[in-house]
C-alpha cells in the first residue's frame, strides 16, 4: 500500500519511481492475479469483496500516475527529438556523429516511454475488468443472501431446533460477556493511546451540552429572543437538536469506548449495532418532539390536527422502542452457523411485530390535517400520492411476514429495516429543507441582522425584497438529492460504492468519440455561458442607455444595433460555452455540416426566418417604426426579433409576421426613405359651381392648416366635367406620416364648411355624402334639390344657380 501511495504521489510532484518500472509492472500484475483467483472462491463474503476492491483500486492509482508520467516523459522527450530529426530534400549539412548519437539516444527513450504508457494501460484495463466483475460478484452475493431460504417455521424439525439452539446463542453471548468483563476494560490503562481522542471527544459533549442549554434557554422554545410567527422551525430544530443532540454524542462517545477495550466475538460487531439503534431512538424522540410537538400545538412544523400529532408521536416512538432492541436481539441471536431455526422463528417475530406496530403509524388517523372551515386544501396531509404511497408501505410490510413464514428470513427483516430506514431519511431530509427555507427566509427578511447587512452592503431600499435565497435553497435541495440518492439505495444494500466509482466516473468525464464529457466541464460551460450573457446584457444596457443617447441616430436605428449586440452576445456565449465544455471546433463543424441535412429538412422554415431576420437588421428595408403594408397586414413595425417581426396594426392589435415573408412578399413601406407623405383629396361639385372659386376654397384650405407643407406646395386640379358635376383634385403634403388622418380629417371639415358657406352645396339636400378610404373624400350631389329648397337656394343674392 505504501508503494501504491508513493507511485501516486508521483503524478503531482513527478518524480521518478523508486523501483525500476519493470519490478512495478511484475508487482502490479501479481496483485491482480491473486485478486482474479480469489474472486474465483466461492466462499466470499461482502466485507472482503470491498477490501479486494480498495486493493484493486490503488492498483489501479498507482498504474494511472506511473502513466501519467511515463506520458509527460514521452512529449519531452518527443520536443527535444523534433530538431534532431533528418528533413527530406533539404540541403542541410551532413550531421555530426555526437547529433547521430543524441538522435538515437532519444528515440530509444521515447520507444521505451511508448512501451512504459502501453503497459499501464494494459494494468489499467485489467483492474478496470476486476473491479467490474468484483461489483457484479458482490451484488450476486448480496442478492443470495437475501434470497436465501432458511427452514419455514411451518416445518416441524425448525420447532424441535429451536430450544437448543437458543440456549447455544444465549452461552455464546453469556460466554463473550463475561471474559469481556473480566479483561476487556484492563487493556485501557492510562498509557492507552485510545484514551486521549475519546478524552477530547467527552470535553466537546460537555461544552455543546453547555451551548446547547444557553441556546434553548435564549432561543428554544419558551426563550427571550423568540418570533414564533416567523422563526417556528427554527425555533424547534434548536430545542430538537438541544433535546438530542448531547444524548447522540454521549451515546457515541460510549460505544467509542467499548469498542477501545478490545471486546471478543461476537460482542465486537453488536456493539456498533446497538450504538447505531439507540442513536437512531434518540433522534426518532428528538424529531417528534420538535416537528409533531403533540404537547404544544403552536410550535408544530406539521400542519397536523392535534390528535393526529398526538397519535402518530405516540405510534412512532413505541414502533421504534420496540422494535429496534427486538431487531439488535435477532441479530444477537441468530447470527452464527448452526441457528438457521433462530433465524427462521427470530424473523417472524420480529416482522410481525413491527407490521403490528406501524399499521398506526400509517393510518388516516395519523395525517389529519389541521384545516380552516371552507378550505379548498385537501384533508389529508400529502393529498392522493401520500395516501397510495402509505397503501403500498402498508403491503410492504405485510409482505414481509409472508417472506419470513416461508422460509425468507433475511428478506423478511431486510424488508422492514429498509422500509423504515427509507421513511427516516426521506422525513430527516424534508425536515433539513424546511429548516433552510426557513434559515433562508429569516436571513433576508428586512429587519434581520444579515438582511439589513445585505441590503446596506448591495445599496437596496430597506423594506426591499431579497430573491438570492431561492437559489441557495435549490442548490441546497440538490445537495439533499443526491445525499439521498446514495443513502437510500445503501439502506436497501445496494452496492453504494459502485454507485460513486460511477458517479466518479461522470465527475472525472466519459469520453464519447474525441470529446469528454464531465460534470465538472459542463459546470464550466454553464458558468462561462451565463457571464458571457451577464455580459452581453451589460454591454446593451451601457450602450443602449448611456452611449446611444449621445449620438445624433434616430430610433429605428438604436433599436437594430441594441438587437445586433442581443444575437451577437448570444452566439458568443454560445460558442464561449462549447469552448468551455471541451469540444472542438473542428468537429463541431462536421457535427454542423450533418446536422445542416436535418435543418434542410425538418427546420427550413424556422431557419429560413432566422436568416431573413439577420438580412433585415443587416440591410433595413423596414425599421422599427415603419408604415409597412405586407400580406394584407398595415401597421407600424414595434420590433424585428430573430424569427418574426411584431406590427401594430390601426386597431391596436399586434400580428406577428414571419420574417420571410417581407423578403418573399412585396412590401409596401410608406416610410421606407422618407417621412413625408402626400394626401389625395377627390370631390364632386355641381356643375354650376365656378371653377376659379372652386379652385381658391380649395387652396385656401389647403394653407390655412399649419402641418400642411409649403414646399412641395399644395396642388389643385380641375380634372373633368363629369354627368354627376365638376371633379376636383387637392394633393397636400405633411411632413409626417403619422399626420395624415389628422389632417385629412381637419381638411375635409374645412373644405365642408366652406361650401356650405359659399352656398356650393345645400346640406339640407345633399343626398348621399361618402367618405372613401383614408387618404381620400368624395363629395357627390347626384339629384337635384328639392323645389323648395332650391327657390331658397337661388332667391339669395350672389348664390349659384343649382345644378340642372
Amino acid at each position: 500500500m505504501l508503494l501504491f501511495a508513493s507511485v501516486a504521489a508521483s503524478a503531482q510532484t513527478v518524480p521518478p519511481p523508486q523501483r525500476p518500472f519493470s519490478q512495478l509492472v511484475e508487482l502490479w500484475g501479481r496483485q491482480l492475479d491473486r485478486i482474479a483467483s480469489r474472486t474465483e472462491q466461492a466462499d466470499l463474503l461482502p466485507v472482503e469483496i470491498d477490501g479486494l476492491r480498495e486493493q484493486t483500486t490503488d492498483v489501479r492509482t498507482a498504474a494511472m500516475a506511473a502513466a501519467a508520467f511515463a506520458r509527460n516523459d514521452l512529449a519531452d522527450t518527443k520536443k527535444l527529438l523534433a530538431p534532431l530529426e533528418l528533413k527530406p530534400g533539404t540541403d542541410a549539412p551532413p550531421e555530426t556523429d555526437a547529433v547521430k548519437a543524441d538522435r538515437e539516444r532519444l528515440t530509444e527513450q521515447a520507444t521505451i516511454a511508448e512501451s512504459r504508457v502501453k503497459q499501464c494501460e494494459v494494468v489499467i484495463a485489467r483492474a478496470d475488468q476486476l473491479l467490474e466483475r468484483l461489483t457484479k460478484v458482490r451484488g450476486q452475493l448480496v442478492l443470495q443472501t437475501l434470497l436465501h431460504r432458511d427452514p419455514s417455521l411451518l416445518s416441524p424439525s425448525v420447532w424441535h431446533k429451536i430450544g437448543p439452539q437458543f440456549l447455544t446463542s444465549v452461552k455464546v453471548l453469556t460466554s463473550a460477556m463475561a471474559n469481556w468483563s473480566r479483561e476487556g476494560f484492563l487493556t485501557l490503562s492510562s498509557g492507552s493511546p485510545e484514551l486521549v481522542p475519546l478524552g477530547l471527544w467527552a470535553a466537546l459533549t460537555i461544552v455543546l451540552w453547555w451551548v446547547g442549554r444557553a441556546l434553548r434557554r435564549r432561543f428554544g422554545r419558551g426563550g427571550t429572543h423568540i418570533d414564533a410567527r416567523h422563526d417556528q422551525t427554527i425555533i424547534s430544530a434548536i430545542d430538537g437538536l438541544g433535546l438530542v443532540l448531547v444524548p447522540v454524542l454521549a451515546v457515541w462517545l460510549i460505544g467509542k469506548l467499548l469498542l477501545a477495550s478490545n471486546p471478543p466475538a461476537p460482542i465486537d460487531a453488536l456493539i456498533p449495532e446497538a450504538v447505531g439503534r439507540l442513536i437512531l431512538l434518540l433522534l426518532v424522540f428528538g424529531m417528534t418532539a420538535a416537528g409533531l410537538s403533540p404537547a404544544r400545538p403552536e410550535w408544530r412544523v406539521l400542519p397536523l390536527s392535534d390528535d393526529s400529532a398526538q397519535y402518530l408521536s405516540r405510534a412512532l416512538r413505541r414502533l421504534y422502542s420496540i422494535s429496534l432492541p427486538l431487531e439488535f436481539a435477532y441479530i444477537a441471536l441468530s447470527r452464527g452457523e448452526g441457528r438457521e431455526a433462530v433465524a427462521a422463528v427470530g424473523a417472524v417475530v420480529l416482522t410481525s411485530v413491527v407490521a403490528v406496530l406501524s399499521l398506526p403509524a400509517l393510518s388516516n388517523r395519523a395525517w389529519q390535517a389541521a384545516r380552516p372551515e371552507g378550505s379548498e386544501l385537501p384533508p389529508m396531509i400529502g393529498g392522493t400520492w401520500w395516501a397510495v404511497a402509505r397503501l403500498l408501505l402498508i403491503l410492504a410490510v405485510l409482505s414481509s411476514i409472508v417472506c419470513a413464514l416461508i422460509g425468507y428470513a433475511t428478506l423478511g427483516a431486510h424488508l422492514h429495516t429498509a422500509i423504515s430506514t427509507t421513511c427516516l431519511l426521506i422525513a430527516i431530509a424534508f425536515l433539513l429543507h424546511k429548516l433552510a427555507a426557513d434559515l433562508l427566509e429569516a436571513a433576508a427578511a428586512p429587519g434581520s441582522p444579515s438582511g439589513i447587512f445585505v441590503r446596506r452592503t448591495f445599496g437596496l431600499p430597506a423594506d426591499s425584497t431579497l430573491r438570492g435565497q431561492y437559489l441557495v435553497l435549490l442548490v441546497f435541495d440538490a445537495a439533499l438529492v443526491l445525499l439521498l440518492a446514495v443513502a437510500i439505495p445503501a439502506a436497501w444494500s445496494v452496492d453504494t460504492d459502485a454507485m460513486i466509482d460511477g458517479l466518479g466516473q461522470l465527475v472525472r468525464g466519459v469520453k464519447v468519440g474525441g470529446v469528454t464529457i464531465s460534470l465538472g466541464n459542463v459546470g464550466m460551460a454553464i458558468v462561462a455561458f451565463f457571464v458571457c450573457m451577464l455580459l452581453a446584457r451589460l454591454t446593451r444596457s451601457v450602450v443602449r442607455d448611456r452611449v446611444m443617447p449621445t449620438v445624433d441616430a434616430p430610433m429605428p436605428l438604436r433599436q437594430s444595433i441594441d438587437a445586433g449586440l442581443n444575437y451577437a452576445g448570444v452566439m458568443i456565449a454560445i460558442l464561449v460555452g462549447i469552448g468551455a465544455l471541451g469540444v472542438d471546433f473542428t468537429n463541431l463543424a462536421i457535427v454542423l455540416g450533418a446536422l445542416s441535412v436535418g435543418i434542410g429538412l425538418g427546420l427550413q422554415n424556422i431557419a429560413n426566418n432566422v436568416i431573413s431576420g439577420v438580412i433585415l437588421l443587416v440591410e433595413r428595408p423596414i425599421k422599427a417604426g415603419d408604415w409597412v403594408t405586407v400580406s394584407g397586414h398595415e401597421g407600424f413595425v414595434r420590433r424585428i426579433n430573430i424569427r418574426a417581426t411584431e406590427i401594430e396594426t390601426f386597431q391596436r392589435t399586434h400580428v406577428i409576421v414571419p420574417n420571410s415573408m417581407f423578403l418573399q412578399n412585396p412590401v409596401i413601406n410608406r416610410t421606407y426613405s422618407d417621412t413625408s407623405s402626400r394626401i389625395e383629396i377627390k370631390l364632386t361639385v355641381p356643375l354650376a359651381t365656378d371653377v376659379d372659386a372652386m379652385e381658391a376654397i380649395l387652396r385656401e384650405a389647403a394653407l390655412g392648416h399649419a402641418r400642411v407643407l409649403r414646399i412641395p406646395p399644395p396642388i389643385v386640379r380641375f380634372v373633368k366635367v363629369g354627368t354627376d358635376g365638376l371633379e376636383f383634385e387637392l394633393f397636400v403634403f405633411v411632413a409626417r406620416l403619422e399626420d395624415r388622418l389628422i389632417v385629412t380629417n381637419d381638411l375635409n371639415r374645412a373644405i365642408l364648411a366652406k361650401l356650405i358657406d359659399q352656398k356650393i352645396i345645400n346640406p339640407a339636400a345633399v343626398p348621399e355624402f361618402k367618405v372613401r378610404g383614408l387618404d381620400r373624400v368624395n363629395f357627390s350631389l347626384h339629384a337635384d334639390p328639392s323645389p323648395e329648397a332650391r327657390e331658397s337656394f337661388t332667391d339669395r343674392p350672389g348664390d349659384a344657380p343649382a345644378a340642372s
